[in-house]
């Protein structure tokens, strides 16, 4: 059954991962969500080396796409003396010499946004091949988007499963017989320490109790651990979602998915960390925390590596570049049970959000 102490976690966390393996990609489209600093910008420059047919940075603003493509970015790994200490990174075009760089946007806290960008994607691409969720935020406090969703929730949960279902039909039209398409979800090691307590999983809809203000907001210890633990569900929710897509694609989809674990990198991700947890991540990720190149690398293996051995990573929980696996309370019954609980609630939601949501899933997947 899957375990992760911590002595565990921190064996992994010095211990260097191999390089990336270089793949040949001519012809192929590649889709990074999430592009502009950090994880994806790495795995961005990882997928230019091997010189796609196209490489399309899909960013909250083209502005920053364009950034990351075509000049010199800041980057603060220690983002509490992020004024003073900025790493600059040499832009993806300038270090691989690759041209054939665009940039999208799509604001994935706003469900809209993620419509038109998928309508217009579909519309405009003709293949896609490799498809790399890895945008995120971690949040402690509640706060709302504008389609009255929890944020952390949105981002990480609700946008992962729209996009990558809109996209669906398009990842499987992919005409080469030589090489599967695949879909990554940027998941986390940290969906082992995930909670769902007695009382939510009693609650006539789980989604909707995650969502509610009055469960989430700060009135009591149980309250204000559903914050402090957010982050770590919505990892658990992504591991959930891919397991369950990969069941409900047919046997013969040369679709491949998976959901992979970077590790603790150096990266934005806390930078809305407030005092003193802001303090304790800085120390930490002083102490045991990956380069943002390094923790790229699973990404990247997730997406291309382990050619004709496809059959191990459909649906498959992969950290240190490589299949492992996730975390009990997801390899238990319950677990079963609560993971095809949430995608109905989750394809509820998202019928509603757009028709073609449905109707794809009917088309493309099992029931």
């Amino acid at each position: 059954m899957g375990r992760r102490s911590f002595l565990g976690f921190l064996a992994t966390q010095y211990d260097p991962l191999p390089p990336v393996e270089p793949q040949d990609l001519s012809g192929k489209t590649v889709l990074v969500v999430g592009a502009n600093i950090g994880l994806g910008y790495e795995a961005a420059k990882h997928f230019a080396n091997m010189k796609p047919g196209k490489l399309i940075l899909a960013c909250r603003t083209v502005e920053k796409g364009k950034q990351a493509a075509h000049s010199t970015i800041l980057f603060f790994p220690f983002e509490i003396f992020a004024n003073v200490a900025p790493v600059i990174l040499t832009a993806i075009k300038e270090e691989t010499s690759f041209e054939n760089i665009e940039a999208r946007a799509v604001d994935l806290s706003v469900s809209q946004s993620v419509v038109d960008f998928a309508d217009l994607f579909v519309k405009e691409e003709d293949r896609l091949d490799v498809y790399v969720y890895n945008a995120g935020v971690a949040l402690d406090t509640h706060t709302r988007t504008v389609d009255d969703w929890e944020t952390t929730l949105q981002v990480n949960d609700l946008s992962s499963m729209l996009l990558t279902v809109l996209l669906l039909p398009l990842m499987l039209k992919s005409p080469d017989p030589k090489f599967s398409p695949r879909a990554v979800i940027v998941a986390s090691d940290v969906h082992f320490a995930a909670v769902i307590t007695p009382e939510e999983l009693a609650s006539p809809n789980l989604l909707e109790t995650f969502n509610d203000k009055e469960h989430c907001t700060p009135h009591g210890d149980i309250q204000r651990r559903v914050m402090s633990g957010r982050y770590n569900l919505s990892k658990l929710l992504n591991v959930f979602f891919v397991r369950e897509l990969a069941s409900r694609l047919p046997a013969n989809s040369p679709l491949i998915v998976n959901a992979v674990n970077p590790g603790l990198c150096h990266s934005g991700l806390s930078r809305n960390a407030r005092f003193p947890t802001s303090l304790f991540m800085f120390i930490f990720k002083a102490l045991v925390a990956r380069t943002t190149e390094m923790g790229s690398r699973p990404l990247v293996w997730a997406a291309t590596a382990a050619r004709h051995r496809e059959h191990d990573l459909r649906g498959a929980y992969v950290s240190d570049s490589g299949v492992k696996e996730p975390s009990d309370f997801v390899l238990s019954e319950e677990g079963a049970r609560v993971q095809k609980r949430l995608w109905n609630e989750t394809a509820d939601a998202l019928t509603k959000v757009s028709p073609k949501f449905k109707a794809i899933v009917d088309e493309y997947l099992s029931g």
